[in-house]
């Protein structure tokens, strides 16, 4: 397919943020042994934001897991930064989940101030970088709120806001919108997508959506139905800063995403 591209300077530095060669995972079950992954290999740059889509079931979530240390592969390795990812999530990358995940007892600040604590910043930048982020992602008025005081969009600013506060390096996100109706979708991921063009974080980003995903990535990989692997990548040229709503209305943009689809529908079709 003509749509079909490999990673090239343009996308990835020479020492990539993250490195996946030939990664798998395995296991036996009663009928024999399963595989859920196969061969995956990826390179993300500094800075880069790559997004995955693919057949519900290919792997996708499985795959955040193994980058985040929390799964072993069967096959293959995974490197932050040059270094073998360590069992566990290693320092420098977040995790956002389809869940929030907040603390119910703690209020919106003290969720937020979570991974200050455990990073030791002193009580007074605590308060400046916890004002910082209820302001950026537009809580002002709910600092002192409990998560079920909450709707659900203001719930997943709060993940936002918490997953910026440990600072890290990649994010690894899976579905974070997905729970939401389709207009609370379309804000937040504008919301997101304006504070990662000013932060430059690499980020992976699982979306069964494609719109979101040629709105908001640098490249989108599709996944094959199981056994998982990046079967196609698409480069997104369009323009940045992009605005996550009119950029849906540009031909470059509707011509990708029916591009995307037909290579998903091969998929279905099997």
């Amino acid at each position: 397919m003509t749509e079909t591209l490999t990673s090239s300077p343009e996308s990835v530095a020479a020492t990539p943020k993250l490195s996946l060669r030939g990664v798998g995972l395995g296991y036996r079950t009663p009928k024999g042994r399963f595989v859920a992954l196969d061969d995956v290999t990826l390179d993300l740059a500094p800075g880069e934001f790559v997004a995955l889509v693919g057949p519900s079931g290919c792997g996708k979530s499985t795959l955040l897991k193994l980058i985040a240390g929390l799964l072993p592969t069967t096959t293959g390795e995974i490197r932050l930064d040059g270094a073998p990812v360590p069992e566990g999530v290693p320092e420098g990358v977040g995790l956002v989940f389809q869940s929030d995940a907040l603390f119910p007892w703690r209020t919106v600040a003290d969720n937020i101030r979570f991974p200050l604590a455990l990073k030791g910043v002193s009580a007074e930048e605590q308060r400046a970088e916890v004002r910082r982020l209820v302001e950026l992602v537009g809580l002002t008025s709910f600092e002192q709120s409990y998560p079920n005081q909450l709707s659900g969009g203001m719930r997943k600013r709060v993940g936002i806001a918490r997953a910026l506060a440990y600072d890290p390096d990649v994010y690894l996100m899976d579905e974070p919108f997905g729970p939401l109706d389709a207009q609370m979708r379309i804000r937040l991921g504008g919301e997101f997508l304006s504070i990662w063009e000013n932060l430059g974080k690499s980020v992976v980003f699982v979306t069964h959506d494609v719109e979101e995903a040629v709105a908001m990535a640098d490249r989108v990989l599709v996944m094959s139905r199981g056994p998982g692997t990046i079967k196609e990548e698409f480069r997104i040229s369009l323009d940045r800063p992009r605005h996550f709503q009119e950029v849906r209305f540009e031909p470059e943009f509707q011509r990708l995403q029916r591009a995307i689809w037909r290579s998903l529908a091969e998929e279905f079709d099997e």
